[in-house]
């Protein structure tokens, strides 16, 4: 770790101890002055978003009475608040503007903002201010996710954009018009994020758009912030670390201990050296990950274990405890776990529900109203299945013993992701 950041750290740490109370109660035994990084406690997610109420807040640092509030992973019943002040919400885009210019972004790219706005949502307007940051000079165009199919093809085609930016199932849907329409359009470079693209995408994007450029838009999270860079050494997956603003380390999922050889797989776990109102101190990032450069450069290797991106749609695991609260034969589930597949081009989520073997025909009678509280629970899940963005959910019953455990502990993995 560089001395600048160890310094920040050190700062960052004294303040907080002294501000925050969550974070007051778990470094009560840290020596401020001789601590070293794999000394302080890796935060408990779950924890961390309780002590991060809205009201008797016991994470935040201070009194949020300027700057911006934005929507994380969670549920309807249970919803998560990321805070910045007006200071790090400007550090944070400014960061990942800097990021973009080492992108494959040129002067006077014509960028489409494809990304998804509205309802504390951040990705339209953190790109959008992203790219006023950048010092590679582009014009914006900002479209939404949302924008009807017949005017985003108008708009596309009128203005002459060459760049598109946005989630990679948006970039699928794009890509079924052009086919069905036999259209071409002048789009010459895919910037994608907010989740993984596969190669059958990517085969299905370069077949529909003849010699365009797809690369990653960076890597990033409204929970934790500025996650990596892509420049122009990266492979697909690749990114770079903002050193400069951060430490990223991967962590053995069982032992927690720091991996420090390239091409072994753990879990990121996140430090966020310029927020100081709601501080992200090795926080578990979500995604499993593996050095390309140790400490400089690593691949993404799909979710972890703490939550699942299918397309667009965050679940994550409270999400189906909310669901199951309503059910009346709660009491006969033994657990569950979530497991997202990739086929035909789209993701799509199995919830595996478990019973002991006596139970499992009066749940498997129960599996159409199981699929209504999803549903209800999880509106965009179905509004995207309805856009053609994802797959359908299957919902499985099963004995206890069918669910899938870690070779090494024997523990459930609550999420499965099997799309690499």
């Amino acid at each position: 770790m560089k001395t600048n950041a160890h310094e920040k750290l050190k700062d960052l740490v004294k303040f907080v101890r002294e501000k925050s109370p969550f974070y007051r109660e778990i470094y009560y035994d840290i020596d401020i002055e001789k601590f070293e990084l794999q000394d302080l406690p890796i935060v408990d997610q779950e924890k961390f978003w309780i002590a991060n109420s809205l009201e008797n807040n016991q994470l935040l640092t201070g009194e949020i009475d300027n700057g911006i509030v934005l929507k994380s992973g969670g549920t309807s019943g249970n919803p998560k608040f990321s805070f910045f002040t007006k200071t790090e919400w400007e550090m944070f885009t400014k960061i990942f503007g800097e990021g973009l210019d080492q992108c494959n972004l040129k002067h006077g790219d014509r960028v489409a903002n494809l990304f998804y706005s509205g309802e504390l949502y951040a990705s339209f307007i953190f790109i959008m201010k992203s790219l006023e940051y950048a010092k590679t000079p582009v014009i914006h165009f900002p479209i939404t996710g949302k924008c009807p199919d017949s005017s985003l093809l108008e708009v596309l085609q009128e203005l002459n954009i060459n760049v598109l930016a946005g989630v990679p199932t948006s970039f699928m849907h794009l890509a079924s018009l052009v086919r069905s329409k036999n259209l071409k359009l002048p789009v010459k470079k895919i910037l994608y994020g907010g989740e993984g693209l596969y190669q059958d995408q990517r085969a299905v994007l370069e077949d529909s758009f003849p010699g365009v450029i797809i690369s990653s838009i960076g890597y990033a999270s409204v929970d934790g912030g500025h996650l990596g860079f892509v420049d122009k050494t990266c492979l697909p997956g690749e990114h770079v670390c903002f050193n400069q603003y951060s430490i990223m380390e991967i962590l053995d999922e069982n032992t927690n201990e720091p991996i420090t050889k390239t091409g072994i797989v753990g879990k990121l776990v996140y430090t966020n050296l310029e927020r100081t109102l709601m501080p992200i101190i090795r926080y578990p990032v979500g995604d499993l990950a593996q050095w390309s450069s140790v400490g400089e450069k690593f691949l993404l290797q799909g979710r972890s274990e703490v939550g699942a991106r299918v397309g667009p749609v965050t679940v994550n695991r409270d999400d189906f405890l909310n669901i199951l609260k309503s059910y009346s034969h709660k009491n006969l589930i033994m657990g569950f776990q979530l497991i997202i597949e990739h086929d035909k081009q789209k993701d799509f989520l199995i919830w595996r529900i478990a019973s002991d073997y006596g139970n499992i025909k009066l749940l498997s009678r129960d599996i159409k109203l199981l699929y209504q509280l999803f549903n209800k629970e999880k509106k965009m899940y179905q509004e995207s299945v309805e856009l053609g963005l994802i797959g359908d959910i299957q919902i499985q019953i099963c004995e206890y013993e069918d669910l899938v455990r870690n070779r090494r502990t024997g523990k459930l993995r609550n999420v499965i992701d099997r799309r690499n």
